[in-house]
């Protein structure tokens, strides 16, 4: 870690495409400082984004912010664990200021869930997007565990929190997916997110841009890159 939080964000903003720097860099930043180890800076992330962006912050803009950080972590947790998403969770708490706990209560969709209302069907919608031919063999390759965590996946990781696209979209969905599976060293996996972002309409060159922010906040935390695959490395047919 050789500087500061706000000059991490600048450099993730100079490294990405021109549409993805606008209120989507920091779901790269974030995601990837959770998953390199670093869930604690997320306050001061929010901070910056709050004193940069926002100089005359109003609750309503700070509700948008907040819902959106609680989206990224929601979708988070499902592949970097709880333990960490939960430092997360108390460093922003620590930040906040127009919203609280008094003002901000359950949202709709997580009460009475209920999966025969189109949620398991959204998720292997999803999922499908993003693997096509590739899903199956992935899923041969689990043996008796298949059934129960084919409707994980489909039902619950996907289902209930990564196809919900009510707050983040598809593109910033993966925003946050690719980073919590690289920056924790997963190469195949980190291969098929790669992959995921050329199949909802992102070019190798802006792929790439996404991976070098990634391996910037990475380096940052500490963390090694090597031998991390890269969009060139995808041999499926988009």
């Amino acid at each position: 870690m050789t500087s500061s939080i706000p000059a991490l964000s600048e450099k993730v903003k100079s490294l990405l495409p021109e549409d993805l720097r606008e209120d989507r860099w920091y779901l790269i930043t974030a995601a990837a400082l959770v998953a390199s180890g670093k869930p604690t800076e997320l306050g001061e992330l929010y901070e910056y984004i709050l004193d940069t962006e926002y100089p005359n912050l109003t609750l309503e803009q700070e509700r948008r912010i907040a819902r959106r950080f609680s989206d990224l972590l929601m979708k988070a947790w499902t592949l970097v664990g709880i333990p960490s998403v939960l430092m997360a969770v108390s460093s922003l708490a620590k930040v906040e200021r127009f919203v609280s706990a008094s003002n901000t209560g359950l949202e709709d969709k997580r009460i009475n869930i209920d999966f025969e209302k189109g949620i398991t069907e959204r998720g292997t919608k999803f999922i499908q997007l993003l693997y096509k031919q590739n899903l199956e063999p992935i899923f041969d390759t689990w043996g008796s565990y298949r059934e129960e965590f084919v409707w994980l996946e489909k039902s619950v990781i996907y289902g209930l929190f990564l196809a919900d696209q009510t707050v983040l979209s598809e593109v910033e969905t993966l925003l946050v997916t690719l980073p919590s599976i690289m920056c924790q060293g997963w190469p195949g996996p980190a291969l098929w997110h790669l992959r995921g972002l050329r199949r909802v309409g992102r070019s190798t060159e802006d792929v790439e841009k996404v991976q070098q922010a990634v391996e910037a906040v990475a380096i940052w935390s500490g963390k090694s890159i090597e031998g991390w695959p890269r969009v060139t490395d995808i041999k499926d047919e988009i």
